[in-house]
């Protein structure tokens, strides 16, 4: 198989001009450095309130990618990487692989492995005693025993295993429930196959590929196959650092040092970098030179910290490097060393890097490799003295093997790419230890700007639910800085202020295990209060409550009369509604202006409820640092979400038409409830009874905003009983951002044109299903002052990748020619859409708009400042996105705008996605010459001209891109 690799490989190279063996370096010309890392993290899944783990995937990939990865690197000595041994990763392995005294004497699971994880107890269930597996578990069970890279399920030629039971068991699994059997089958083949097949022969494992009708017997010796690999797993990478490849670590627990540092946790960092080199030193046989900041994460702050720590070098993202220069750094500037804070900073070419996460796994082997060496062919030729210049590549570790669709696990695809450098004589593969030695020559940024690979820290910090744990975590830090930081209260606190925590907080991110991480969050706090000899009930009550995922709902614009009757024009239409359950049949939730309105609709007419002791609350988490109680208010029930506000009336204060106040009542964090409305605010409080019930709440009551998110759920009790609940799962109701400036342009732009030049069609995937993503049919231009607002309408705006800007498909490339000079050439950002501009309306200021704000909301000049940051937010249910420039950025918009709607792929060149002359499942297709047909869906033309006909003006044969027209956007006088 290796050597087909290879032999295919030196087709394609010779194919692209680029000969083996190597491509030939020039006479004169000494190689191109080449450094190479690799990230190895997962989060912390002890609990260690149980000292048991809540999720099995530590192991699942310490058998398979850790493994392979230093496996695969010892064949390749010639070739020199980098490792990063994320530590309390390290501290997980060591833990699975010994198992201690005390933990033998618990016998069952504890007599084959270390550490016991929740897929090992629910297989052990199974095995033992079925009807003891909750439904859920063995839903849960039933659902990871496929959560792997499918190498092994499919019969083709691209991968070497296949597994014909694991396969049937899918099939099966995707059309209904697995019997007993069929699903200890399922879980014991994962367990297997979880194992590199290249280590079943001589672990004994063969004999159990395709077996069917495995008993416990067969699952233990699979878990001590496991326990045996997970066991080579530190000595393998000792033995790839003997070769010359680098060993680095990272602060203990990954936490984001600069949210650490701006936090006054530099010494919690400090601790965390020294636990971690005590245990590299101890593991690995040496302190570390380089450290991996977590999520490339840095500030000058946070450098300051790393030089204070003693290490030499770090990585950071290639867009932080823009940002400090004020411009896309050039190739040359890009593969410098900086030098900043002490710290020596390597930048990594985040095209490259992203195309090995996400995009070669689509590709063939050969021609993934040969991609990867054409893009350094390019970089060697640009440069005039490569020696002195490093090109960084720096890659989640294992991520890219299981998840980014590589065939046989990237094993061949990552043997092919060693192979291919190894070959090269104009590549040098270098640590960056190796080249800190070598290249004396050091760039200097004064300040470094804070941010990471995903752009700013929006991901770990600024949503509600991120800002409440960082509250949370405060609380707890201060807690144990009174009692002394005794140090496994100190331990907890750090294993706290890991970055995993706050990643998946918020909407974001999803895991969809969401609560597993809140609640493993919780147990760190917990853990740090009880090490503190915090007494039982100072301890927030919040940190007891399991947490039910919300469901997101964007709310639309009402305006009801407040009168419970439901009118036509009132707009509960575009409200968010969700069922409930009892004698709440569904809540419906919207906005207008600057309240909430919420409709009930429940089993019986609520007109005949006036009177009764009956009390309908409106519960509503709180702002970060708000008490928050963990049950309602009369019966007690938990909704699953930490209560900080209840908007509540009670039918018997209701006039005889059914009308009343609402009152607000604020928890004081330990169950007790005080009355907290504003006289101010009586007017907006409103509710009232009849065929349904309509309330209002004001925002300022709730202490929401709009552009915020807010998590709700209504109840209807007595004081002795629940009668009715909605939803079952809360809602995490999003408002949307307000215009708040004057209209002073719009124009329209025709419906369904969303087809470029005539012909483009939609990806095939089902996500593409929605008509009219790509449809623009209105854009706006508002004055707010200090800033510019500009709204882009849409057919249709749906979000089901969770953009964290509230919107997934559209990428929108704006230009603007506003001031004398500028440029007719696509900025280098926006190369891909494949366009020109009219020389006459050459463009001054481009700006970059998408659901992801690492890349969508950014701005850069003609004259090659930027990027700048800009504001987008969305209001879903309208179709709407919404822009804001600060005038300082962009001091006049009237002018001549050029407006492009193209599909948004965060792995695409200039992050959009390419099109075709046939679509496929991620690509887009209709394309007439897909090398220099516009690849965009609607573009909004001036008056007389035809978006079909300038955008079907490229010239294929001559080698020019469409040439396209503006808009013309003048004010009227105000």
């Amino acid at each position: 198989m290796k050597k087909w690799v290879v032999v295919s490989l030196s087709v394609v190279l010779v194919g692209l001009g680029l000969s083996q063996p190597g491509f030939a370096a020039g006479a004169d010309k000494a190689p191109l450095n080449l450094a190479i890392v690799w990230h190895q993290h997962q989060p912390l899944y002890w609990n260690r309130l149980t000292s048991e783990y809540e999720l099995p995937w530590v192991r699942v990939h310490a058998v398979q990618e850790y493994i392979d990865s230093a496996r695969i690197s010892a064949e390749y000595p010639d070739v020199h990487v980098t490792f990063n041994l994320q530590p309390s990763l390290l501290w997980q392995l060591e833990d699975y692989a010994s198992i201690r005294p005390e933990e033998a004497s618990r016998g069952g699971l504890y007599e084959i492995v270390g550490a016991v994880d929740n897929h090992l107890r629910w297989v052990w269930a199974l095995a033992h005693d079925p009807a003891a597996l909750s439904a859920e578990d063995r839903a849960r069970l039933e659902d990871q025993d496929f959560w792997i890279n499918g190498y092994m399920l499919a019969d083709t030629a691209a991968d070497p295993y296949f597994d014909g039971r694991y396969a049937e068991l899918n099939r099966l699994h995707n059309e209904r429930d697995l019997t007993d059997q069929e699903l200890l089958d399922a879980s014991a083949l994962f367990l297997l196959w979880q194992i590199s097949p290249e280590l079943h022969e001589e672990l004994g494992l063969l004999r159990y590929r395709s077996h069917t009708g495995f008993t416990w017997d067969d699952v233990a010796a699979l878990l001590r196959g496991q326990m045996t690999v997970i066991g080579r797993v530190v000595d393998a990478y000792k033995m790839a650092s003997d070769l010359g490849n680098e060993l680095i670590t990272s602060p203990f627990y990954h936490p984001i040092l600069p949210l650490l540092a701006a936090r006054g946790y530099e010494a919690d960092a400090l601790g965390q970098m020294e636990q971690a080199q005590a245990q590299h030193a101890e593991l690995l046989g040496a302190r570390a030179t380089g450290v991996w900041s977590p999520e490339q994460a840095v500030s000058d702050g946070s450098l300051a910290l790393l030089a204070q720590a003693g290490f030499r070098w770090t990585s950071a993202d290639e867009g932080i490097l823009a940002q400090a220069l004020g411009h896309t750094p050039t190739l040359a500037e890009l593969t410098q060393i900086y030098e900043s804070q002490g710290m020596n900073v390597f930048f990594r070419e985040t095209g490259v890097s992203n195309d090995i996460s996400f995009a070669y796994g689509n590709k063939g082997t050969d021609v993934a490799v040969a991609d990867f060496l054409a893009k350094l062919r390019v970089a060697y030729d640009e440069l005039d003295d490569p020696s002195q210049h490093v090109f960084t590549v720096a890659v989640d570790g294992e991520n890219w093997m299981f998840m980014a669709g590589y065939p046989n696990n990237g094993r061949d695809f990552l043997r092919a790419l060693y192979t291919a450098i190894a070959a090269c004589d104009w590549v040098k593969t270098v640590t960056p230890t190796e080249a800190l030695a070598t290249i004396e020559a050091r760039a200097h940024i004064a300040s470094m700007p804070t941010g990471s690979w995903a752009g700013d820290l929006s991901t770990w910090s600024g949503e509600v639910e991120e800002d409440q744990a960082w509250e949370e975590l405060g609380l707890a830090r201060s807690a144990v800085t009174r009692a002394g930081d005794p140090a496994s209260a100190l331990d907890a606190i750090y294993a706290a202020e890991g970055s995993d925590w706050f990643w998946w907080y918020g909407t974001d991110q999803d895991s969809n295990t969401d609560d597993i991480y809140d609640w493993l969050f919780k147990a760190h706090l917990v853990g740090a209060y009880e090490a503190s000899g915090t007494p039982e009930a100072d301890v927030p009550d919040v940190l007891s409550l399991r947490l039910v995922l919300p469901a997101p709902a964007s709310l639309g614009e009402v305006a009801p009369a407040v009168d419970g009757v439901v009118a036509s024009g009132e707009g509960w239409a575009d409200a968010a509604t969700v069922s409930g359950s009892g004698d709440l049949v569904s809540l419906s939730v919207g906005y207008k202006e600057t309240n909430l309105y919420v409709l009930v609709t429940t089993a019986s007419a609520p007109s005949s409820w006036i009177g009764q002791d009956l009390y309908l609350t409106l519960y509503a988490s709180g702002q970060p640092g708000a008490a928050a109680n963990v049950a309602t208010k009369l019966t007690g029930t938990s909704l699953g979400f930490a209560l900080a506000s209840a908007m509540q009336f009670n039918f018997s204060k209701l006039d005889a038409q059914g009308v009343g106040v609402v009152s607000k009542y604020a928890a004081d964090g330990h169950g007790g409830w005080t009355y907290a409305s504003s006289i101010r605010t009586t007017g907006d409080r409103r509710a009232a009874a009849a065929t349904h019930i309509e309330f209002s709440v004001p925002f300022s009551e709730l202490g929401v905003e709009p552009g915020k998110t807010v998590t709700l759920a209504a109840v209807l009790e007595t004081k002795d009983a629940l009668l009715g609940r909605a939803p079952a799962r809360p809602m995490l109701a999003s408002i949307p951002t307000l215009i708040r400036g004057v209209e002073r342009f719009v124009v329209a732009d025709p419906a369904g044109d969303d087809h470029g030049a005539g012909t483009l069609t939609y990806p095939t995937n089902a996500v593409f299903s929605t008509e009219g993503i790509f449809d623009l049919q209105s854009y706006s231009v508002y004055d707010a002052g200090t800033a510019w607002q500009m709204a882009f309408d849409f057919a249709a705006l749906p979000n089901p990748w969770t953009g964290p800007l509230g919107f997934s498909f559209p990428l929108l490339y704006l230009y603007f020619d506003v001031a004398e000079g500028g440029s007719a050439a696509s900025h280098p950002e926006g190369e891909a859409a494949q366009v020109a501009f009219a020389p006459q309306h050459a463009w001054d200021a481009f700006v970059r708009v998408a659901g992801w704000p690492a890349y969508g909301r950014h701005m850069w000049t003609a004259a090659g400042e930027g990027p700048f940051l800009v504001e987008v937010a969305s209001d879903p249910k309208r179709g709407r996105i919404i822009v804001t420039i600060p005038k300082s950025l962009l001091p006049e918009i009237e002018g001549w705008h050029y407006v492009l709607v193209g599909s948004q792929d965060g792995y695409g060149q200039n992050y959009l996605r390419s099109v075709g002359a046939t679509a496929g499942e991620w690509v887009g297709g209709g394309s007439p010459a897909p090398g220099w047909a516009p690849a965009i869906y609607d573009y909004i033309a001036p008056d007389g001209a035809s978006q079909e006909s300038i955008l079907a003006s490229f010239n294929a044969a001559a080698g020019a891109y469409a040439e396209l027209q503006p808009i013309h956007v003048t004010f009227d006088s105000p």
